[in-house]
């Protein structure tokens, strides 16, 4: 069976091949921080969030206003992280992460989600569904968070959102303004996996930053290129050279091994 790697461990590549190779091959991990144990957290909210959200929806007897299904995501996100809060509540503590602070990220960033869920929900409210027949009947369903696997591939990832219409088409989510090549590769790494779960052609994806929402072609060249870099990390047997910008070191956790491998 092929080795399992992540589809994040494909950006790391592009970054810096040295780095990746202490993390795979050395064995060396990251000591953990702050933004790693935040993103940890929210990471697992949204996967409650999507294993309950077809209770939430089947819930639904009524046709609500807009206002009324976007304070009942609100609500239901709102429990699901105060009760992380409280199952996590020593980890918190160690990495001085404010309940409150984790609780405001996760509805600021949660409310884009949640309108493109909203606007399924009222749409088919509006042909008359309700409970079970509506979760049936959303068109188009998005999740959050959607991880996957592909063994054949030895390829797994968690594409940020994933919109299931007549298509199914992923979504990358950035938290900078810039796309970068990476960003790319990634959706192309994500559509392969897609392919391979639902048997589906995915030749469009989406990279959403702070400031635009831009369609991506995914080329069959693209995927290729992700096939071909899966193989280089799973070859790597020494360490690569230095990266030619040494900017990239200045604020790297792992420099100090990083200097003393050969």
């Amino acid at each position: 069976m092929k080795k399992i790697i992540n589809v994040t461990d494909i950006v790391s590549y592009l970054y810096c091949p040295r780095k990746l190779y202490l993390k795979l091959v050395k064995g060396i991990k990251e000591p953990p921080n702050k933004k790693m144990i935040s993103g940890f957290l929210k990471h697992k909210i949204f996967d409650l969030f999507n294993k309950n959200e077809r209770v939430i929806v089947s819930s639904i007897k009524e046709n609500l206003k807009k206002e009324q299904i976007i304070a009942l995501y609100n609500h239901h996100l709102t429990n699901l992280t105060l009760k992380l809060t409280k199952t996590y509540s020593n980890m918190i503590k160690t990495f001085d992460i404010k309940p409150e602070d984790l609780l405001k990220e996760t509805l600021d960033f949660s409310q884009k989600e949640i309108l493109l869920r909203t606007n399924s929900i009222k749409n088919a409210l509006n042909l008359g569904f309700f409970g079970k027949d509506l979760w049936r009947n959303l068109k188009p369903k998005y999740l959050t968070e959607f991880e996957i696997i592909s063994y054949n591939l030895g390829l797994k990832g968690r594409i940020d959102r994933i919109k299931f219409d007549e298509t199914i088409q992923p979504y990358e989510i950035k938290t900078r303004d810039k796309i970068y090549e990476g960003d790319k590769l990634q959706l192309a790494a994500y559509s392969l996996l897609i392919e391979e779960e639902f048997g589906k052609k995915v030749e469009k994806g989406i990279i959403e930053t702070k400031i635009k929402q831009e369609e991506i072609e995914i080329s069959e060249q693209d995927k290729k290129k992700v096939l071909e870099i899966l193989e280089k990390i799973r070859n790597m047997t020494s360490a690569p050279p230095f990266p030619n910008n040494f900017n990239k070191c200045r604020s790297c956790s792992l420099r100090k091994q990083c200097f003393e491998i050969e």
